[in-house]
């Protein structure tokens, strides 16, 4: 039997096929289709069985990565979607906190838009205080008009949020019941649902956002689910979490917004676990594909963990994966601004038109363009042979792109493109290494997505980061991540007071609830008992902080728990911030359960091992390289390196889906499964 991974992006679908018998592996990429997703999606799925000789009855599990909802936001789609919310509280998306995102110090600071206009926000009389005491009784009839008011709008769908509700939720639940008698075909987020958590500008974003994705979102996975099985396919469909596990299609569809980021978190899974193979512990992935590249740290093999997160700057209060993106990847556009100098990004040409040099419509050249004219990329052997690019039609874009001097060399300027790009990355990573107390020096970066070989060396030289890994098939990993990834359920409750007031029997009560609850949800999706683990974590803060951080509860501490987990708090602030503060009362904000059914990880087939470190073997050809002058490069085939090669840099390392540059400074050496490892000389 085979297990499925898709991971869709803005200009590629990457597919991982696993037979679970014989741990055989089959790789595809295909161009993406933005009009409509699922057709590059099946289109891969035929072309990656056929290689295996499989049927799609074969498969039993399917697991699906989208950036579906991080596209409709980057895109400015509108979607009608309106929010009920406790009367007095209607401005709650626009007035937000006194957070000014990047410099808190810049009054020019101007936020983007609210998620929902102004106009659809509706205020309803009712109220309960942070203990759950009801304090003004609902207003029913209020609520029947405003969802008259609703489906005369047109409103697509509907969040609610009210004061208070994660502490009693009964009010929303009763909004829920009387808009599907009044509009049954709405859809409908709750806040205590969706994230019955304190801070009310946070949770009323989260809620906002999922109602915001719901009808697309849900209708994709619909989408999905017929044509798999109109395919054949009988098998389960999941997919990714932000928190770094799957769930089920239909859970997606009923609270969407829980699979944001679901594509980068699945390679910040896999990109820790080809770094532990190699024996790298601490690492920063660096997933670079055709439109952003991702980044995420991993510390002693798991990644950073936060209770809440950001999608284009509107805030996630839920339990994810860090990922930071930057706006910069394979087809990000190169341009000249009004000063003269010469950008990369964030603007992108995407799968269509793509590249200049893909010959399919593009006039402005790109990241891959500039690859092109500087030798990084060779025209004949992209995605392995099957799309030749026009190295002549990229040189002119780039000479065309300015036309104001003479001193205009495009190899210089395509040179010039990889330069910035690799300078982009560079500060991304500052900002989540050494911005928090972490000396980049003292980890490892994994480098992988369709781009990410190109530049990452680029970027780990600037750093002085020692060792660059590249995983199997980088062109594939977050579609591996997928199939690395557990399936998982997770469960929360805010109890926000001091840590000292509270006692260990207590909290233990607090977590047999949600466990239970987390527990109850992965059964539903025919999990047995036995196969289920929980993970208890806490979110804590010192006493007038905003912020939180999430912290291990361990187990078999008895009364003494508590007291290991301020320990544990003051050591993880220290670590995250430079400072921490052992005086100070600490303030338990939520505690959260994760329960997680363990998936089978592959094993991937072991290399035989050459006699000779010499790789000549695998030399295709020579060609000339920029690097910081043109050089005579080697040119190796990836597919014939073997344990025990070594290689000096400079050279270049192709394969089927990515490309791999080595600096003249840098050695390889190839671990037994295959993945590069890039070291300093």
């Amino acid at each position: 039997m085979y297990r499925l991974g898709i991971d869709t992006g803005g200009t590629h679908t990457d597919l991982v096929l696993l037979d679970e018998e014989t741990g055989e592996i089959w790789f595809e990429k295909v161009p993406s289709t933005p009009r409509r997703i699922v057709d590059a999606v099946f289109s891969g799925t035929a072309r990656i069985l056929d290689n295996a000789g499989a049927r799609p009855a074969d498969v039993h599990t399917i697991v699906y990565g989208t950036t579906v909802a991080v596209n409709m936001i980057l895109q400015g789609e509108r979607i009608s979607a309106g929010l009920l919310t406790t009367a007095g509280f209607g401005d709650v998306l626009e007035v937000r906190n006194s957070y000014r995102s990047g410099n808190i110090y810049d009054v020019q600071w101007e936020p983007g838009p609210p998620i929902i206009e102004r106009r659809h926000c509706f205020e309803v009389r009712q109220r309960h205080d942070f203990r759950g005491h009801e304090v003004e009784p609902l207003d029913e009839e209020q609520v029947r008009q405003v969802a008259r008011a609703i489906r005369k709008l047109g409103l697509e769908s509907v969040a609610v949020c009210f004061l208070h509700s994660y502490s009693e939720p009964a009010h929303e639940v009763r909004v829920a019941q009387i808009l599907a008698e009044e509009a049954p075909e709405i859809p409908v987020s709750l806040s205590s649902v969706v994230s019955p958590r304190v801070s009310e500008y946070e949770r009323a974003s989260t809620t906002a956002l999922d109602a915001y994705v719901k009808p697309k979102l849900s209708a994709h996975f619909v989408d999905f689910a017929e044509q798999a099985e109109t395919a054949g396919f009988g098998a389960t469909l999941l997919t990714m979490q932000g928190s770094g596990g799957t769930f089920s299609l239909r859970q997606a569809a009923e609270r969407p917004i829980r699979v944001a980021n679901s594509g980068p978190v699945a390679g910040a899974i896999a990109g820790a676990y080809f770094a532990a193979e190699v024996d790298c512990a601490n690492v920063i992935t660096y997933d670079m594909g055709g439109t952003s590249t991702d980044l995420a740290v991993a510390i002693d093999g798991a990644p950073t963990v936060v209770p809440r997160d950001e999608l284009l700057g509107h805030p996630i209060q839920l339990s994810s994966i860090e990922i930071t993106p930057i706006g910069s990847g394979g087809g990000s556009i190169v341009w000249i601004d009004e000063g003269g100098a010469l950008r990369v990004g964030p603007d992108s040409a995407g799968a269509s038109p793509g590249p200049v040099c893909y010959g399919a419509g593009g006039t402005r050249p790109t990241l891959t363009d500039a690859a092109v004219v500087t030798g990084r990329l060779n025209p004949d052997y992209f995605l392995g042979g099957r799309q030749r690019l026009d190295r002549q039609a990229a040189h002119r874009a780039l000479a065309l792109s300015r036309h104001d001097t003479d001193d205009w060399d495009p190899e210089r300027w395509a040179a010039g493109a990889i330069a910035i790009a690799a300078a982009d990355s560079v500060r991304a990573i500052r900002r989540v290494s050494i911005a928090r107390g972490l000396d980049p020096r003292d980890f490892a970066i994994v480098g992988f997505g369709g781009a990410g070989g190109l530049i990452v060396s680029d970027a780990a030289r600037e750093l002085g980061i020692p060792t660059v890994v590249v995983p199997p098939s980088p062109g594939n990993v977050s579609a591996m991540g997928l199939l690395l990834a557990d399936q998982s359920c997770d469960a929360v409750a805010s109890r926000l007071c001091p840590l000292d007031e509270v006692d260990v029997g207590m909290v233990n009560e607090w977590y047999d609830q949600l466990e239970t609850e987390a527990a109850k949800e992965l059964v539903s999706e025919g999990i047995a008992t036995d196969r289920i683990t929980v993970l208890r974590t806490a979110e804590l803060r010192y006493r007038g902080q905003s912020f939180e951080l999430v912290v291990p509860f361990e187990r078999g501490y008895g009364d003494r728990a508590l007291d290991r987990l301020a320990t544990s708090f003051h050591r993880l602030h220290e670590q995250r911030y430079g400072h921490a503060s052992p005086d100070d009362p600490v303030q338990l904000v939520s505690l959260r359960v994760s329960a997680v059914a363990a998936t089978a990880k592959p094993g991937f087939p072991r290399l035989e091992p050459t006699a000779t470190a010499c790789a000549d073997e695998a030399l295709k050809e020579r060609r000339q390289v920029v690097f910081d002058e043109p050089t005579d490069t080697p040119v190796y085939d990836r597919a014939l390196l073997r344990p025990g090669h070594v290689i000096e840099g400079p050279a270049i390392i192709e394969e089927s889906g990515s490309t791999t540059v080595m600096w003249p400074d840098q050695r390889l050496s190839v671990s037994p499964i295959g993945t590069l490892v890039l070291t300093m000389r």
